[in-house]
């Protein structure tokens, strides 16, 4: 197993991508694509700008207004203006998005547990106790955000400057 940041960086990546194509192929593409389950998602805790739903999901905000239209059509989400500035469009999930988003989840929970039972009991433990540095990975700030003073240097940029 790599234990170098790198090294284990390419087999995350390669493994995390064949996992998001497992889960996004239990769910039903008549009910919600994938890209509108995140979307939904991204909606779960309250209104937000079309243009920083476009930041979170990497597309441009042309795009996630596109998604965004398909979603209303849906009755998914409600659009409607920002209190704080009234040019700016903010978007929300419906009562009838919320009920999708929770039946795109089980269905989502409940393939992932049909996989889950074809693993030993040491494989499962060892996925539960690797969960909390997972998420760990997602609550850090991105280290190209903060300004270069608080920037962890990378290890070749250490070893170029010893």
């Amino acid at each position: 197993m790599p234990s170098q940041p790198r090294d284990l960086a390419h087999d995350l990546s390669q493994i995390l991508r064949d996992l998001v194509t497992l889960i996004r192929r239990s769910t039903d593409p008549g009910l919600l694509s994938a890209p509108q389950i995140s979307i939904l998602s991204s909606l779960e805790h309250g209104p937000r700008r079309i243009t920083a739903l476009a930041g979170e999901h990497g597309v441009r905000t042309p795009t996630m207004t596109t998604h965004i239209t398909r979603l209303q059509a849906a009755g998914t989400v409600h659009r409607g203006t920002d209190a704080a500035d009234g040019r700016a469009v903010v978007v929300e999930l419906t009562d009838h998005g919320r009920r999708l988003l929770a039946t795109a989840r089980q269905a989502r929970i409940d393939h992932l547990t049909a996989r889950l039972r074809h693993l030993t009991d040491d494989e499962r433990s060892a996925i539960a106790a690797a969960l909390p540095h997972l998420a760990k990975l997602t609550a850090a700030p991105d280290p190209e955000s903060l300004p270069p003073a608080a920037r962890t240097p990378r290890r070749d940029q250490e070893d170029q400057e010893n």
